[in-house]
C-alpha cells in the first residue's frame, strides 16, 4: 500500500511539474523556485545559497553553498521538498556557478584549486568528477548548446564553439566577431536557444554610463551563431543582466536594477522587440527557466 501511495504522488508531482514553467531564482541570500504560469504565487525559498541553476525538468537546483569560512560549494535542492545536500566528491573548497547538461546528467560549474581555475563537471548525485582538460582556448564564461556536444564560450576577444567528440576531445570553431563588441566587456552569463541559432548573453556597456555611474550600466544583447551578428535587445536607460530563455525561444527573462530605488526585478521580454518588458516577480534577480 505504500509504495502505491508513493507511486500514486510522484505521478500527482510529475502532472504539476509539467503544467507549472518553474523559474529558479535568487531572492536576497536564498535561492528560490516560483511558478512563471501563477506569476501572482510568491517564489518559494528553498536554501541559503547563490547562483541558482534550475534543472532542465524542473526538479531539482543546483547553486553555490558559501561556508563561515568563504568556501564554496556545489549544492542541489530538490524543488518540491526543499531537501538540499552538498554534492560530494568535489576536491577543494572552491566550485561555483554550476549550470547543468542539457539532459540533466550533470552539473558543471567553475573550480579552482591552487589558484588556477577550470570548468569541471559531477554527477548531481555526487562522484564521477572530472576535468575539461586539453581545451584549445579557456572561455570566460560559457553555456552548452541544446544537443549537449558543444560549448558557446566567449573571452575578452571573441565569442567561439568548442565541440567535443566521443572521447571527450574538444574542437575550436571561431564565431565571426562583431563590431558591436568593441568596448564591451566580458559577458558574466550566456545562454543558447532552445533551436541552438542563437544566444542571450549580457555586457556593460561604458558608452551608457552617466556622471554618477560608479560601474557602467549592461544591457542584453542577442547573438547569432553562424554569423556573430549581434543585436541590442534591451534599451539604453534600462539596466538589464542575466537573461534566461523561455522554452518557446521567442521570449526571455532577465534581471534590472532600478538605479534610483537600488531595487532588483525579474522582468519578461520578446526577442524580437515587440511590446514592452514586464515585470513578472520584483526584489529578484538571476532567473533561470526550465525546460
Amino acid at each position: 500500500m505504500r509504495q502505491i501511495q508513493l507511486f500514486l504522488l510522484s505521478v500527482l508531482l510529475s502532472v504539476g511539474l509539467a503544467r507549472a514553467q518553474l523559474v529558479s531564482l535568487q531572492s536576497d541570500k536564498s535561492i528560490a523556485v516560483a511558478d512563471l504560469s501563477d506569476a501572482k504565487k510568491q517564489p518559494r525559498p528553498l536554501a541559503e545559497g547563490f547562483d541558482p541553476c534550475i534543472s532542465p525538468d524542473g526538479k531539482s537546483v543546483a547553486f553555490t553553498r558559501y561556508d563561515k569560512d568563504g568556501s564554496l560549494f556545489i549544492a542541489v535542492a530538490d524543488t518540491a521538498t526543499g531537501e538540499c545536500h552538498l554534492v560530494k566528491g568535489i576536491p577543494g573548497k572552491s566550485s561555483y556557478l554550476p549550470i547543468w547538461s542539457p539532459d540533466g546528467s550533470a552539473i558543471y560549474f567553475n573550480w579552482s584549486l591552487g589558484g588556477n581555475w577550470a570548468i569541471a563537471r559531477v554527477d548531481p548525485a555526487g562522484g564521477n568528477f572530472q576535468i575539461l582538460k586539453d581545451l584549445p582556448r579557456q572561455p570566460g564564461s560559457y553555456a552548452w548548446f541544446p544537443n549537449g556536444k558543444a560549448l558557446l564560450c566567449s573571452d575578452k576577444e571573441s565569442f567561439f564553439e568548442l565541440a567535443f567528440d566521443s572521447s571527450g576531445k574538444a574542437s575550436l570553431r571561431e564565431i565571426p566577431k562583431s563590431p558591436v563588441l568593441t568596448g564591451l566587456s566580458v559577458p558574466s552569463r550566456m545562454e543558447v536557444s532552445p533551436d541552438g541559432t542563437s544566444a542571450l548573453f549580457d555586457m556593460m556597456v561604458p558608452k551608457d554610463a552617466g556622471p554618477k555611474d560608479d560601474v557602467p550600466p549592461e544591457a542584453i544583447f542577442l547573438l547569432d551563431i553562424a554569423s556573430g551578428r549581434i543585436t541590442r535587445l534591451t534599451p539604453k536607460g534600462v539596466n538589464a543582466f542575466l537573461a534566461s530563455w523561455l522554452p518557446d525561444g521567442k521570449e526571455f527573462l532577465f534581471t534590472t536594477l532600478d538605479a534610483k530605488t537600488d531595487r532588483l526585478s525579474i522582468c519578461r521580454a520578446t526577442a524580437d522587440g515587440s511590446g514592452k518588458p514586464a515585470v513578472v516577480f520584483q526584489n529578484a534577480k538571476e532567473p533561470k527557466v526550465a525546460r
